[in-house]
């Protein structure tokens, strides 16, 4: 997939050195927000919580044609109350982002973060010692492509959606209905 990038991103990434960092958010009920800097960041109107060291990040992939990617993250120091929630909730199939962000010489953003990865969590391994570690596998939303739409249009199920909505109220009436035309 090619990417469409600023003169400023590309001067920023292809410098002789570039020091860079990398976002990670996990959407659990209360999303963890982590960055790879050894402080705490501001970006995209949140504070990102700097952890120093992220882990690890295995290499994200890219495929030209219509197939599923998938990519392992460990972090390690996570807060204690994210454990918790980790432990405590159903979380699978929640979005999972990586962004990569090439920073200026001074280490502050200079561009706005490059999107790596969007998918969605999988089942995580955690080990809890004296700091926690938590390693994570994330897929593409293209896993899910090929999937049969469990979608019913009716009533029932456009108020499970959107409560409130009575779009499709009367379908159930038209299924049987004899209309006539020309008169």
């Amino acid at each position: 997939m090619t990417r469409a990038l600023d003169g400023t991103t590309v001067a920023a990434v292809t410098a002789g050195h570039v020091p860079y960092l990398f976002f990670v958010q996990l959407d659990f009920s209360q999303p963890l927000r982590v960055c790879s800097a050894g402080y705490n960041i501001d970006w995209n109107g949140v504070t990102w919580l700097g952890l120093g060291s992220l882990g690890s990040i295995d290499p994200i992939q890219e495929q030209a044609s219509l197939e599923a990617t998938g990519v392992r993250l460990t972090l390690t120091g996570v807060p204690t109350e994210y454990v918790a929630i980790m432990l405590a909730e159903q979380y699978q199939g929640r979005p999972c982002q990586i962004w990569f962000a090439p920073l200026r010489e001074d280490l502050q953003l200079g561009v706005a973060p490059i999107r790596m990865f969007s998918g969605r969590m999988d089942v995580p391994a955690i080990d809890v010692g004296e700091t926690a570690s938590i390693t994570v596998s994330a897929e593409s939303k293209m896993v899910a492509w090929d999937r049969p739409k469990t979608r019913r249009y009716n009533h029932e199920d456009q108020i499970g959606r959107y409560p409130g909505d009575l779009g499709f109220i009367y379908t159930s009436q038209m299924v049987e209905k004899q209309l006539v035309w020309g008169r």
